[in-house]
């Protein structure tokens, strides 16, 4: 059990290093994203002769915006993920069943097991952006705001 604990260490931990070296990268691309729609969205409002006035022409207009927040969205997505497995890991551990090597039962309640299990529970290994568990639910959220953003904006122009 104690290479298990061991290895599990050495894996939160380059969760952890490798969420801190790209979390500043995810951040930018996220700030650019939100910095350029509400830029295209105030040049829009004060001056909707720039859209051409049709439909067709607003959506070219958006066509250019959202390369970038899908990248970013499924960047935010990827990191989810990896969060997302690493919760897994433990009801895994905990479904397993070891035979004891004195009489060749199998044993349901290991306290070894049991130990691993909580020992990876409160690790709480994932991918974290400033200190917060990027979850798939945050990426949900994201992608709702963008969506409902989008449309207001759509909704307004048109």
């Amino acid at each position: 059990m104690d290479g298990a604990l061991s290895e599990w260490n050495v894996l939160s931990a380059t969760l952890r290093q490798s969420s801190r070296k790209t979390c500043w990268s995810l951040l930018a691309l996220g700030a650019s994203c939100t910095v350029s729609v509400a830029l295209f969205a105030s040049q829009a409002v004060q001056m909707p002769h720039i859209l051409g006035g049709s439909t067709i022409d607003t959506f070219l207009w958006l066509g250019w915006l959202y390369p970038p927040i899908l990248l970013f969205l499924y960047a935010m997505y990827r990191a989810a993920s990896v969060s997302e497995k690493a919760m897994r890991v433990a009801p895994l551990v905990n479904s397993w069943v070891f035979e004891t090597e004195e009489d060749g039962e199998a044993v349901a309640m290991d306290p070894g097991r049991q130990y691993v299990v909580q020992f990876i529970n409160q690790s709480e290994a994932g991918f974290y952006a400033l200190g917060v568990r990027v979850s798939a639910f945050m990426v949900q959220k994201l992608a709702y705001y963008c969506l409902a953003l989008t449309v207001g904006f759509v909704a307004n122009l048109t």
